[in-house]
């Protein structure tokens, strides 16, 4: 299939970024925001070890991840150009498109809570006119032409990702010509240097807000299955349940640049699970608490169903983020959160294997930390803690031990593991596949 798009040659670019400033005069962006961006191959410019460089916008695929993963329906393909444009008065600002493309075209705008990029140089090309960074391109390196998007684009820097990007790359026989070599043959190199690791994109300190959805999330719908028989259970029970999921869905709200918009989340049912994510939530906080009011059996059962979708909808949301950590289902998973909270709180004996398996997979993945802090280190300790004396306490039949201690106990280090959790995932970049 061939489409207007982008051609790249590797051997022609030297870097000068001629395409990067041609796109802030022609769009009036304001830096730090940058839609295109050069890619380096030696970014931290090691002397002897070469160079090679990709220039890099928005690729508007044909099957665009941006378009089929924002639950807002802010994006839509111009019919005339194929250009993927991206609507900033429908954008909530929850940045899941930053975390869909492998590309890092979108970028989120702190100052006005939304998402932009390329928009394809729309205007000049339905003037008959080519994109303002391929005409600024000195060398030819960037050109705009007739583009076949089934080409291989397993190429340096470039994700094959099968998205049909309408862009085709030429030119990367240079790659194989940078020289294999003893990276200290190039004199004293700093450790950092050698390691050059890049500053993630998803830093917990900037989740907390979907730390505490996701957490308060599989904690209440463990906590459900106590409901079973509402009669046993305290107004004041009900009443923290009610009043934790409020505090889930607060929360969730700050994490969007633009929180007053929330209701468009759950537009995009068809293909987005953030839409799904936050739909099931809704639905189970809905039938969950009526059935709190009315105490109906077949509202108990729906709840559970909706309960078990939402964590599984949860799960999924992250799929598109790189688990740096090993094995890959992680100690803080959502569903295995709920079902410890649900086994403690019915007194089940499976709370024994439930509390095994994530003691178990938190070792394993330490086991395979190679550096650990002082901070870090501390917090290991007490997340260890928070599952080896629950699970000591049944094992041993502690009944001196009381039971909101143990509860608390197992909720500061849920809290613990989730917050690294964030810290142990990131988004796919261009600089992944140098």
């Amino acid at each position: 299939m061939t489409e207007k798009g982008f051609i790249f040659d590797y051997s022609k670019c030297v870097g000068c970024h001629a395409c990067v400033v041609a796109c802030y005069n022609q769009n009036n962006t304001q830096p730090p925001i940058i839609w295109r961006n050069i890619h380096k191959g030696n970014s931290i410019k090691i002397p002897l070890k070469g160079f090679i460089n990709l220039s890099l916008a928005c690729n508007h695929c044909i099957d665009a991840p941006c378009l089929a993963n924002c639950p807002a329906i802010a994006y839509s393909k111009d019919s005339e150009t194929g250009a993927i444009i991206h609507n900033p008065s429908k954008c909530i600002g929850c940045k899941y498109c930053t975390w869909a493309c492998p590309y890092d075209a979108p970028k989120f705008n702190k100052s006005t809570g939304v998402v932009e990029k390329c928009n394809f140089c729309i205007d000049l090309q339905k003037k008959g006119l080519q994109p303002a960074c391929t005409t600024a391109c000195p060398t030819g390196a960037l050109t705009f032409g007739e583009v076949d998007t089934s080409a291989n684009t397993n190429q340096p820097g470039f994700p094959d990702d099968n998205t049909l990007p309408r862009v085709n790359l030429l030119g990367n026989e240079v790659y194989s010509c940078i020289p294999d070599m003893d990276i200290n043959a190039a004199g004293q190199v700093d450790d950092k240097m050698i390691s050059n690791k890049k500053r993630s994109k998803i830093r917990s300190a900037d989740e907390i807000p979907l730390i505490l959805f996701t957490l308060l999330s599989s904690i209440l719908t463990g906590l459900f299955v106590f409901f079973y028989k509402p009669s046993d259970t305290s107004i004041t029970g009900k009443f923290f349940y009610v009043g934790g999921l409020a505090v889930a869905a607060f929360a969730s709200t700050f994490h969007l640049g633009k929180p007053l918009r929330a209701y468009r989340s759950i537009l995009n049912i068809k293909s987005s699970w953030l839409s799904r994510e936050i739909l099931l939530f809704s639905l189970f906080s809905l039938f969950s608490t009526l059935y709190l009011l009315v105490e109906a059996k077949f509202l108990f059962w729906i709840s559970a169903a909706l309960g078990l979708a939402l964590l599984f909808a949860i799960e999924m949301v992250y799929r598109l983020a790189i688990k740096r950590f090993t094995p890959k289902i992680h100690s803080s998973n959502t569903i295995l959160t709920a079902l410890t909270f649900s086994s403690i709180f019915l007194n089940s004996n499976l709370f024994v294997i439930f509390i095994s398996l994530k003691l178990m997979l938190y070792l394993v993945r330490n086991a395979y930390a190679s550096h650990l802090s002082l901070r870090k280190l501390l917090l290991s300790f007490v997340r260890f803690i928070s599952l080896a004396i629950p699970l000591s306490v049944v094992l041993f039949e502690f009944k001196e031990i009381d039971f909101s201690f143990l509860i608390i106990l197992l909720m500061v280090g849920e809290t613990i593991d989730r917050f690294a959790y964030y810290d142990e995932i990131d988004i796919v970049e261009p600089t992944d596949f140098f």
